[in-house]
């Protein structure tokens, strides 16, 4: 019998990518008030360095846990020495990866974008408030772009 790689079901994706992402940007939304809160860089700078640490969580949580591609190359791993455990190599997925990136830099340019008018419309005080509402919209976006062609297996 010819068995098909389990992919995860839609409602079990769009949970984990919420899980991931909030992960994400909880990391991005600290590092951002820690960075503008502890040293002189402006919000807009702060936001920059933010999202590239948040990038690296969004990319392995997105790799492992949420898109997981059957297409990507596998490593078997032993469980013991009767089992063996298939999950993703890093090795292989340096396509994946930038197609994550790419991603991930046309999500962040829009919510830069975006930031960047909220903060000269509203002013710096409401960075928070504008970076929330940003993100949120945003997510949308990246979660297709994820799942429709960065992850596409």
């Amino acid at each position: 019998m010819n068995k098909k790689p389990a992919t995860p079901t839609a409602s079990k994706q769009a949970l984990w990518f919420i899980a991931v992402g909030a992960i994400a940007a909880l990391v991005h939304f600290l590092v951002l008030v820690s960075i503008v809160s502890f040293t002189p860089m402006t919000p807009t700078w702060a936001n920059v360095m933010a999202f590239l640490l948040a990038f690296i969580i969004s990319f392995l949580g997105h790799f492992y846990l949420t898109f997981n591609p059957s297409s990507l190359p596998f490593s078997g791993n032993k469980k013991n020495d009767n089992q063996s455990v298939k999950r993703p190599s890093l090795a292989g997925s340096l396509p994946v990866l930038a197609k994550w990136f790419a991603s991930s830099i046309i999500g962040f340019l829009a919510n830069q974008s975006l930031f960047v008018l909220g903060l000269n419309w509203f002013g710096e005080h409401y960075y928070m408030l504008i970076w929330l509402v940003v993100t949120g919209v945003i997510t949308v976006m990246t979660f297709s772009l994820g799942k429709l062609w960065a992850f596409k297996s």
